[in-house]
């Protein structure tokens, strides 16, 4: 019984172990060798693709991406060896070989086209498609191809490249399917990369291809800017000159005469002509005559030169009439000029160009040279824009000339005028006196006994003669000041002399109900000053100030040390000025409307103050109070 039970146990074990083995060889061992298979595929793979990647780059030129076409295509001829890699391009319609790889029986044509329906339809359907057994029905138009590459079965992947780009697609050929499984995703891959690549290297190019236009405008627009820089540096050189000599008509020499004749200069050298002239029009004999300051021309020939506007054969006249430039290669042999003024000096080349100022033509600038042919069109403009600097030139010099001799003529009647008034209140100070004397005796009752009405009559007479020797002294004050009256400068304490003129005014204050104050500190530096003058302007102000304030109203007198000067200040609370008078109370003659019929003066109180102040380096100036009031001030420097 043992026996029998140890037996079938052996038995059961033994079969087991067949078992074992049997199920080992049979799944277990091909699913392991499947497995390791599929590993190292996978790490072939793998390797391919990093290194192809690692290689990937876009390319700056087309050709490039074809290198980059035949180095994939290598990688994968030298993963699958014995299968031919070829790469076909489609165009009209048909499929252009574009590169192969492969041992080859006869070399094949490149970019030889072909025709077989199976590209068209892998590229239509946009997938991989594969033949594992091609009959030989199923590859026409394509016979000859593969029996140089010995293809029997056939793998074929399309690719899009760019969208400027043709249709690609890649081939593989081989005797037999056997690599097809293991080939398809390395076609896959290549086939996107191509197309990744295709489409930024079409990006590159475009780019590349815009940079280079934007390069070539960029080096057209620098290039322009050059030239235009250079000429407007040119341009700018020749306009400094211009301001120069502007400056120099204008400036301290006086010399507007010698502006024209450095323009005329600057002509000559900015063009190297030989003469350079201004033919300005003359109304009063109707010509056009040659202005001084020419250059290269003897005053002798400018004398003899002169041209009637009447004479239409003359260029100078067609050129100030029709305001047209003219220019001519030589002038002695062209009939649009007038040959013997040409040779008159002695010139060849010839340029006129219009003088106008505001739209008023005033004559022509002739430029000229020995040499035949000499200028050009650009000299022309640059003549041009001469001869409306010139014109600006021309213009300042007559209105030089008309204020200088206006000037001259005003300082005349001025010096006319001040001896005029100073011989006059000389001559009337006299009889005044005089009469003002008897007047005084009259009144006295010297010579005898006056009723009322001769009494008012007097009275009112010794008025007028007060007002008139007032009028006459200020007159030849304003006279003196005008000339060249000489200041006896000394150093003077303002702050007693003020208090004196305030003492001297109390009676005056007292007659017209006015409060005067006097608010000076006794601690005012001393300025330097004429004592007479300024005396009389501080009395100027402060008698002013108490006609103008009005019954009941009060002055005051203040000063102000500021360290560099003094300041002296009359102000009132009286009825003020009008805001719209403050600018001319200083004018000579000039009385407030709302008081001149109500107040007696002269008008030029202030004035003379005005002047007064100024030649003693100092300022006079007025401020309107707060409510009503007015207040004058003068300052005066301090003595160092």
């Amino acid at each position: 019984m043992i026996a029998e039970l140890i037996g079938a146990g052996t038995l059961g074990a033994a079969g087991a172990f067949g078992a074992y083995w049997y199920l080992k060889f049979r799944s277990v061992l091909p699913m392991e060798s499947s497995l390791r298979s599929s590993r190292k595929a996978l790490a072939d793979f793998t390797s391919f693709a990093r290194e192809t990647m690692e290689r990937a780059f876009a390319p700056e030129l087309p050709e490039h991406y074809s290198d980059i076409s035949s180095y994939y295509l290598n990688k994968l001829h030298k993963s699958f060896p014995d299968s031919s890699i070829l790469l076909f391009e489609k165009g009209a319609g048909q499929w252009r070989l574009v590169n192969y790889l492969k041992h080859f029986k006869a070399e094949p044509k490149l970019l030889a086209f072909y025709k077989w329906s199976a590209f068209d339809r892998s590229s239509a359907e946009g997938e991989l498609l594969r033949f594992d057994d091609v009959l030989i029905g199923d590859y026409q138009g394509v016979e000859e191809l593969f029996s140089v590459f010995g293809i029997k079965s056939a793998l074929m992947c399309p690719f899009s490249p760019a969208a400027a780009a043709p249709e690609r697609l890649i081939f593989m050929g081989a005797g037999n399917c056997s690599t097809f499984d293991a080939a398809q995703p390395y076609l896959r891959f290549i086939a996107s990369q191509l197309s990744s690549i295709s489409r930024v290297s079409d990006k590159v190019f475009s780019l590349k291809k815009e940079g280079d236009q934007l390069k070539s405008e960029l080096n057209a627009v620098v290039k322009e800017l050059d030239v235009a820089g250079s000429r407007l540096i040119q341009r700018a050189r020749e306009r400094k000159a211009l301001y120069e000599v502007v400056t120099k008509v204008t400036g301290p020499e006086n010399d507007p005469q010698g502006g024209c004749s450095a323009i005329l200069n600057i002509v000559a050298k900015m063009v190297e002509a030989d003469v350079v002239a201004n033919l300005l029009f003359d109304e009063e004999k109707g010509e056009l005559v040659v202005s001084p300051g020419a250059y290269g021309i003897l005053d002798s020939d400018r004398m003899n030169y002169s041209i009637p506007l009447s004479n239409h054969a003359s260029s100078s006249v067609r050129t100030f009439l029709t305001r047209k430039p003219f220019i001519s290669e030589d002038a002695q042999n062209d009939p649009e000029v007038l040959a013997p003024y040409a040779k008159l000096w002695e010139i060849h080349s010839l340029m006129i160009v219009p003088i106008s100022l505001h739209g008023r033509i005033i004559g022509v600038m002739r430029v000229g040279s020995r040499r035949k042919d000499f200028f050009t069109p650009d000299q022309l403009e640059f003549l041009t824009i001469i001869a409306d600097e010139l014109a600006i030139i021309i213009e300042m010099v007559t209105l030089y000339e008309n204020l200088s001799k206006t000037a001259d003529e005003l300082a005349q009647l001025n010096r006319l005028k001040d001896e005029f008034l100073a011989t006059v209140s000389h001559e009337l100070k006299t009889p005044l006196t005089t009469i003002k004397g008897f007047v005084s005796v009259i009144l006295s009752g010297e010579v005898g006994p006056l009723n009322e009405q001769q009494i008012n009559f007097l009275t009112v007479t010794d008025q007028s003669v007060n007002r008139l020797t007032h009028l006459i002294s200020d007159l030849l004050d304003l006279s003196r000041l005008n000339g060249k009256v000489e200041m006896e400068f000394q150093k003077m304490d303002l702050a007693e002399m003020i208090r004196s003129s305030v003492s001297s005014m109390l009676l005056k204050a007292q007659e017209n109900k006015v409060k005067i104050f006097n608010e000076i500190p006794k601690n005012l530096p001393q300025v330097r000053a004429d004592t007479r003058w300024i005396g009389q302007v501080v009395d100027n102000l402060i008698i002013n100030a108490i006609k103008y304030a009005g019954t009941g109203a009060s002055v005051k007198v203040t000063g102000t040390d500021k360290g560099e000067a003094v300041v002296i200040c009359v102000e009132d609370d009286g009825p003020g000025i009008p805001p719209e008078e403050h600018q001319m109370v200083f004018d000579k003659f000039y009385r407030g409307k709302a008081s001149a019929s109500q107040v007696s003066g002269t008008g030029l109180g202030l004035a003379i103050s005005k002047s007064v102040v100024e030649k003693h380096g100092g300022k006079i100036w007025l401020e309107a109070k707060t409510g009503k009031g007015i207040k004058f001030c003068f300052a005066l420097p301090v003595a160092k």
